[in-house]
């Protein structure tokens, strides 16, 4: 089985996003009447939430990886410094 990187799925999402607004740029007529100040924020917010959620999401598939290998013995806990 064949295994996406999410390092693979944000450059190809990047990618797809930038051709889509350079080919999209001979509609940019129909959208000249748009505050682009506003339509820069609301962008900016919804990629911040969209990348706050990817990453709970990847961090929490992280540490479940990291309990489960705990718990199979194949890595050792973290020793910590009071030790």
């Amino acid at each position: 089985m064949v295994q996406i990187m999410p390092d693979k799925i944000a450059s190809t999402a990047s990618y797809c996003v930038s051709g889509t607004l350079v080919c999209g740029g001979s509609v940019m007529h129909l959208l000249h009447g748009l505050d682009w100040n506003k339509v820069a924020v609301i962008s900016g917010v919804i990629i911040g939430i969209a990348t706050f959620i990817t990453n709970v999401y990847f961090k929490n598939r992280q540490t479940r990886a990291y309990e489960a290998a705990l718990k199979k013995g194949v890595i050792s806990p973290p020793v910590s410094k009071g030790d």
